[in-house]
């Protein structure tokens, strides 16, 4: 008896949420219309990454910095080491890779997997760099672009500005997990 007890016990303590967290879904029409594009031109991000592509996972970190309507996004192995770099140019609106590794083949083939043609490389850009006004400590947002589910959890404080402490995109099979170690205004 003292038993069942103790298991029920444990049942509904471990069923007990004291997280007051709240998610929010926007679609993109919705998180367009709230969004200064301006806001940041000179901005970058350090990350640790993990990346599922169907059953296959990779892990690294990730430098991304915008100045002047271009972007340079570095992508690094768990040691430190750049793997590739993806170059973005807003005015001329051309997306260049360059991988510095062995498996060049593979690795520009599941950049082109994960974010596809340009004009999404550069919406998906502007959902990292200016996230959802609704996102905050306690309020979670979950944006929907065409097949991509994007959530966005806590918030980091840079001066009066606001930015996401953790960003999750998912399409199909393709997951991307960002965990945002520092954000810099320039």
């Amino acid at each position: 008896m003292k038993f069942i007890c103790i298991v029920i016990s444990f049942l509904l303590i471990g069923c007990a949420s004291l997280d007051n967290t709240q998610t929010e879904r926007i679609t993109y029409k919705e998180y367009e219309s709230q969004i200064n594009k301006e806001k940041f031109s000179n901005l970058s991000l350090s990350a640790k990454i993990t990346l599922f592509i169907e059953k296959k996972g990779f892990t690294g970190k990730l430098i991304w910095s915008t100045k002047n309507n271009e972007s340079n996004i570095s992508i690094l192995n768990p040691f430190n080491s750049t793997i590739s770099k993806v170059y973005l140019n807003k005015e001329n609106n051309s997306l260049q890779i360059s991988n510095l590794s062995n498996n060049k083949k593979e690795i520009e083939s599941n950049i082109r997997k994960i974010f596809g043609n340009k004009e999404t490389v550069f919406i998906i850009e502007q959902m990292i760099m200016n996230p959802p006004a609704q996102l905050t400590n306690t309020n979670l947002v979950t944006l929907t672009y065409k097949d991509w589910v994007i959530n966005y959890e806590g918030i980091k404080s840079k001066g009066e500005e606001s930015f996401p402490k953790y960003i999750e995109l998912n399409k199909n099979e393709i997951t991307l997990k960002i965990y945002i170690v520092d954000w810099k205004i320039d």
